[in-house]
């Protein structure tokens, strides 16, 4: 019998990705070792790690993925840091909104959804049904046939169904029935997960379903303010909170902070509080040790 997990997990040269009515895409990758990146998506997409570990990075949050770990990754931005142990590999399944209405509009029409407080990654809690569903697509990554559609798209409804139907898995489920209730995401959301990374309106428009014209006029709405300014107001109190919690370099607090250098960091933070980052730290430093 062909073992297809070390047939593809050991063989790059199988990644492949898939697609269907030009939203769903099944992936298989092992990404190329970068230490820390910053990445963005308009879509959902759920992880199943195959080898090897990596760590995603929110403001508020930190997960790290393992072998036979699964997750689902909200639509918006991360920070990726990449462990070199062994290679990452991974299958992916990326879906829009859209693919999730329709699925719960015919698999869930009559459940309403509840509060959602559900962090950007949500860890998908497995089991042997869910396992058994991911050895039964690595074949298609060695197969020389071309995929129907009919099929990439049964495999995305099956995965969500073998998720769904496991209680430990009820925020997930109420965070899918919350898209399902809103056509276009709200702006809040939106930004208050996703300031700290280096994105321009464009990409904030379409992770929230809304032309650019659109979002801007409903942020103006929201917050009073342009986009521009609240971002760089956002992003600056982040980096206050950074530079007073942790030892970090000032060029990794503009990273994770979402500037787009470290110079452009510095001028900034000079011009809006009068004092360069390391001046900053050091008179709050100082005032800690003052008042101890």
């Amino acid at each position: 019998m062909i073992n297809y997990y070390e047939l593809v997990v050991n063989n790059p040269a199988y990644f492949k990705q898939f697609s269907c009515k030009d939203v769903l895409f099944l992936n298989y990758d092992c990404p190329v070792q970068v230490k820390k990146a910053a990445k963005w998506s308009e879509h959902n997409y759920i992880y199943y790690v195959l080898k090897g570990k990596k760590t995603l990075h929110t403001p508020d949050q930190s997960i790290t993925l393992r072998k036979g770990s699964i997750a689902f990754i909200k639509k918006g931005a991360c920070i990726v840091e990449q462990h070199f142990d062994e290679a990452f590999c991974i299958v992916v399944f990326i879906m829009p909104d859209s693919f999730i209405h329709s699925f719960l509009k015919e698999y869930a029409p009559g459940k309403k959804a509840g509060p959602d407080h559900t962090p950007p990654i949500i860890p998908v809690y497995d089991d042997h049904m869910i396992n058994g569903f991911y050895q039964s697509i690595l074949p298609y990554f060695v197969s020389s046939e071309k995929l129907p559609e009919e099929i990439i798209e049964l495999k995305f409804k099956e995965l969500l169904l073998y998720i769904l139907r496991n209680p430990a898995n009820e925020a997930l489920h109420t965070h899918l029935l919350n898209i399902r209730e809103q056509p276009v995401t709200p702006i809040k959301q939106i930004m208050e997960t996703n300031f700290a990374y280096n994105l321009g309106l464009e990409a904030y428009a379409r992770m929230s379903n809304r032309s650019v014209s659109s979002f801007k006029r409903d942020f103006q709405s929201v917050y009073k303010t342009t986009p521009g300014r609240w971002l760089i107001d956002k992003k600056l109190a982040h980096a206050k909170k950074l530079l007073m919690q942790s030892n970090d370099t000032i060029a990794n607090i503009a990273f994770e902070s979402g500037f787009e250098n470290t110079t452009h960091f510095c001028r900034l933070f000079k011009q809006k509080t009068g004092n360069t980052p390391m001046e900053y730290r050091k008179r709050i430093v100082e005032r800690v040790f003052l008042t101890a």
